[in-house]
């Protein structure tokens, strides 16, 4: 590690809030009987967003967010919202920011079902607990530097100013909290049912409520190879999972896929758009906000392609690939400030083993 990266790190992050388990969420009507809950603006990038679909026969969750106590947050506002049980859960994919809270809903709705794409089944099983162990571990061993650097004062051999300890102070806080979270996952619940491209929700029988509306899952490829959208043509919503966030992250997927994904998904009958993580859009912002994240990640993949041709390493390629052109409409806050340039990177690396034939079918 570079000298006090560890330390720049930290200050990237400055500005985070406490996990959603532990600061009030926020919920959101999108359509009738359809529920967006999303933790405060400011940690959109740490924890994902729920959808509540209330049905005449169940409610369908899209997502569980990062630990149990996160869902039981949700599950909180699913009981004031209907006194109809959960159902269904269905997972948009295997990371654990939206599967790691899965025990809650099996333990408040005994009989749930939970449905995903069947390589988010597989990707659960093998990788997910690895995965969080080895989170655990990284962010016990960054408290434990940062709580050293506070007790001599010192960084990397340099000193520590004031104004470093109160931003690092902040930090051992919001990571200690994190980490909180996931000891609290012990276990992953696998999906009950599994499909390959798609399956259909079919209107209730009879009914003349909110169940009377059919629900699509739908299989695209672009952030790992498990990834659904869930489409209600009767109220034009797409709820995207990380296909389409605030500022989308291909570290674990495909540039190029996901390009293909967003011209697929333009086709869809939408108004409102519901992401992973971050705002809802809605009407002509939804549908431009969908076009500039495609045309941001054909630009990486196109400009990538050619560093690879004039034979640049991926560290020359991301010091030539230029999108700036485009981030205005991305940054708007600090949040987004932060990841800007992190989530960029990691696409051209992708992006760069993608053309160089180093990605292999791996979520």
């Amino acid at each position: 590690m570079n000298p006090r990266a560890w330390l720049l790190a930290a200050l990237a992050s400055l500005g985070a809030t406490a996990a959603i388990g532990q600061s009030p969420v926020e919920v959101n009507q999108v359509a009738a009987g359809v529920y967006v809950v999303q933790p405060p603006a400011a940690m959109r990038f740490d924890e994902s967003n729920a959808v509540v679909i209330i049905r005449d026969d169940g409610v369908l969750v899209v997502d569980t967010q990062t630990a149990p106590s996160a869902a039981r947050a949700v599950i909180a506002e699913i009981r004031k919202l209907t006194t109809i049980p959960v159902r269904r859960v269905v997972y948009t994919h295997w990371h654990g920011d939206h599967v790691q809270g899965s025990s809650a809903y099996r333990d408040a709705f005994p009989g749930v079902e939970f449905l995903a794409h069947a390589n988010t089944r597989e990707d659960i099983e093998k990788r997910a607990m690895p995965q969080i162990e080895e989170d655990i571990a990284d962010t016990a061993a960054w408290i434990e530097r940062a709580t050293k650097a506070l007790a001599t004062g010192e960084a990397e051999g340099k000193t520590l100013s004031d104004e470093e300890k109160k931003q690092i102070s902040g930090r051992v806080e919001r990571r200690t909290a994190h980490l909180a979270k996931l000891k609290e996952v012990t276990e992953f619940v696998l999906p009950d049912l599994t499909f390959a491209q798609g399956m259909d929700l079919h209107p209730v029988s009879g009914s003349d409520g909110n169940g009377d509306r059919a629900i699509h899952l739908r299989h695209f490829e672009g952030h790992t190879r498990g990834d659904l959208v869930i489409h209600i043509p009767s109220d034009r919503v797409l709820i995207t999972g990380d296909l389409l966030d605030d500022l989308p992250f291909t570290g674990h997927g495909s540039p190029r896929a996901l390009v293909e994904t967003l011209h697929s998904l333009e086709k869809l009958e939408f108004d409102v758009i519901v992401p992973g993580h971050g705002r809802v859009r809605r009407g002509a912002e939804a549908r431009e906000h969908l076009r500039l994240t495609a045309e941001l990640f054909d630009s990486i993949v196109r400009q990538t392609k050619a560093a690879v041709a004039e034979g640049l390493s991926v560290d020359d390629a991301k010091k030539k690939v230029d999108v700036g052109g485009l981030r205005s409409h991305f940054v708007t806050d600090e949040a987004s400030e932060r990841y800007w340039a992190f989530f960029v990177n990691e696409a051209i690396a992708r992006a760069h083993d993608e053309t160089t034939g180093k990605v292999e079918k791996d979520p």
